[in-house]
């Protein structure tokens, strides 16, 4: 495992344990806090790889569709996340709730994706 992938395993982590406090605290800020720093930690490190920080590069040499199709699902699940925090902000908290909740298991459908990507399809 590399280092990229243990901090996306650590910002996912970060997501859901903010989320359970979400569910427990009825979307408290302390809550959205800790999913907001998931997120963030994990356009970080999808982005500085490409302003050049090489510590985060990912050592696989081509792509393939599956890599590609998580990549773009990537930005679906922080669409996901800014969608539900703008429905929070509009005081609907059932409906941030459901968007949190759709986040979570889109951000782990992506992560499996690219890692099954990267691991069982041959890069070309």
């Amino acid at each position: 495992m590399i280092l990229n992938e243990i901090v996306y395993i650590i910002a996912y982590s970060l997501f859901l344990a903010g989320a359970a406090k979400s569910f427990r605290d009825n979307g408290s800020a302390l809550a959205v806090r800790i999913m907001s720093v998931g997120v963030a930690l994990d356009f970080l490190v999808s982005m500085l790889p490409l302003l050049g920080v090489s510590a985060l590069k990912m050592e696989i040499a081509g792509s393939n569709g599956v890599i590609i199709a998580a990549i773009v699902f990537g930005f679906v699940v922080w669409m996901l996340f800014i969608a539900a925090l703008l429905v929070r902000r509009a005081g609907k908290k059932r409906a941030f709730h459901v968007l949190v909740a759709v986040t979570e298991i889109a951000w782990f459908i992506d992560f499996i994706t690219f890692l099954y990507g990267i691991y069982k399809f041959p890069l070309r």
